[in-house]
């Protein structure tokens, strides 16, 4: 009976190590793809980092420039104001003089109409790549968790390695998964 035991122990040792053969090699691959999702996660969220702060300077440019026209305009509607006020005071006392004078007050009133519809164009452009920014930088955001994610499922799935027990692995699995929801969510979340 004792000569039964013995192939029986040796043959069940045959399988430990058999399993725990292939228990590594899930886990290095398992860490392997977490690791590539952080690595993308890391990439996508550098990427809409740098996206936020162009789109942000893009929008405080925008609004200087809307501000320069906002200023423009203010100083056409003075002029037609001092033209208008010359002539209902009756300075010019000559007839070409009064033309002349009607005539630039007409041109600034013209001119400065113009000037105040591309001072509030730009001032919308503005308005919408501050939106834009903001959109982008909640991807980040959302780009980042995902990637905190991967990074600790990397840890856990290492630690299961080390510690040769798979509850690791499973929660390292399923932090990866969530991980990997936030990183797909993030990335279409700007488009």
């Amino acid at each position: 009976m004792s000569e039964n035991i013995y192939p029986k122990f040796n043959e069940a040792n045959e399988r430990v190590e058999h399993l725990s053969g292939g228990s590594r090699k899930l886990v290095s691959l398992a860490a392997a793809i977490i690791a590539v999702l952080a690595a993308l996660g890391t990439l996508f969220s550098h990427h809409r980092s740098i996206s936020a702060l162009t789109a942000k300077n893009v929008a405080i440019l925008t609004q200087a420039r809307a501000s320069d026209r906002y200023a423009s305009y203010e100083a056409k509607q003075v002029r037609y104001n001092v033209f208008t006020a010359f002539l209902a005071a009756g300075l010019p006392k000559a007839q070409t003089g009064k033309d002349i004078v009607k005539k630039l007050a007409d041109r600034e009133q013209a001119s400065s109409l113009t000037t105040f519809a591309d001072a509030e164009r730009l001032d919308k452009a503005a308005r919408d790549k501050e939106e834009q920014s903001e959109l982008i930088l909640r991807s980040y955001e959302t780009l980042e968790i995902g990637t905190t994610f991967c990074e600790i499922a990397i840890v856990l799935v290492s630690i299961s390695a080390l510690a040769s027990t798979r509850i690791f692995l499973s929660i390292g699995s399923g932090l990866a998964a969530f991980g990997l929801a936030f990183l797909i969510y993030g990335y279409f979340q700007a488009h």
